[in-house]
């Protein structure tokens, strides 16, 4: 991986989510590029008074001026956590947010996309919410979407891949594999069994197929009857740094949350999540 855009809002959660990006870039030795994007405000007019001219030119600058302000405070988090040598550029624009920081990935041939969650209580915010929902919809790399509450030990060692065993996952799991190598990790693939059958024990045997080489990866089929407790559960007892899973369209996701059984999409509000976005693999 030699490129990561992390954009940022300057808040406390954005902060948080710096850290992380710092340790994927050094572990990695990409580059990041902190943006932040800013809205001007709108104003119907073909052509603008001379007075709006200079309050377009007074708004750009004070936009600057914030964001070279909050500089010091990314480059105190870069050398308290021990990364100054890690490169970061940093780039101001002024658009739509999301439009812009899609825009700016594809420009920057970004691998991954590495961004804070403010008020996230669960995947349903983080998935649906106006700003990073449409980010993982739309990405066309990996997106690293880390709540606010999430608290980094140092390490990312533990990682859960939800699975259902569907072929396109193991597109999604190599993907995973590939990006957290340098952390060499332990990935635990998870299934949760409301049927209590012996079905997702032999889709499991079968998605094993092509991995055995890998001996830092595990299988798991979870009988329970809550997919959220069990799931919850397993992330708490086995101290789990991210979640990774394959994330589809919003048609999708709003289906899938107004689906009584589907709660497991919103079983830890701490734990930073990795989509790799279904329509990447086709």
């Amino acid at each position: 991986m030699k490129k990561i855009l992390f954009p940022t809002d300057l808040s406390e959660a954005a902060a948080n989510a710096f850290i992380y990006s710092l340790h994927l870039a050094s572990k990695t030795g990409a580059v990041i590029t902190t943006l932040h994007v800013y809205r001007r405000p709108e104003v119907k007019s073909a052509k603008l008074p001379r007075t709006l001219e200079d309050f377009y030119a007074s708004y750009d600058l004070e936009e600057f001026q914030n964001y070279k302000d909050s500089l010091p405070t990314l480059r105190e988090i870069q050398k308290n956590s021990g990364f100054s040598h890690v490169k970061v550029n940093h780039v101001l624009k002024s658009g739509k947010t999301v439009d812009t920081i899609l825009q700016v990935a594809e420009e920057e041939e970004a691998e991954m996309i590495v961004m804070g969650t403010t008020g996230a209580t669960g995947l349903k915010k983080i998935f649906l919410g106006s700003i990073a929902g449409e980010i993982l919809e739309h990405a066309t790399c990996p997106v690293l979407a880390i709540p606010e509450k999430a608290i980094f030990d140092g390490l990312i060692d533990r990682i859960a891949f939800t699975t259902s065993y569907k072929e396109e996952e193991k597109k999604a799991l190599r993907k995973v594999l590939e990006i957290l190598e340098p952390f060499h990790p332990q990935v635990h693939c998870i299934n949760v069994d409301l049927a209590h059958t012996d079905f997702q024990t032999h889709a499991m045997e079968k998605f094993k197929q092509g991995f055995e080489e890998n001996d830092h990866l595990q299988f798991h089929v979870l009988d329970g009857n809550d997919i959220q407790e069990m799931i919850t559960k397993f992330l708490q007892e086995n101290d789990i740094d991210i979640l990774a899973m394959v994330t589809h369209k919003r048609s999708f996701l709003e289906e899938l949350f107004n689906y009584s059984q589907t709660k497991m999409m919103s079983y830890h509000a701490d734990t930073p999540i990795l989509s790799i976005q279904a329509h990447t693999l086709e």
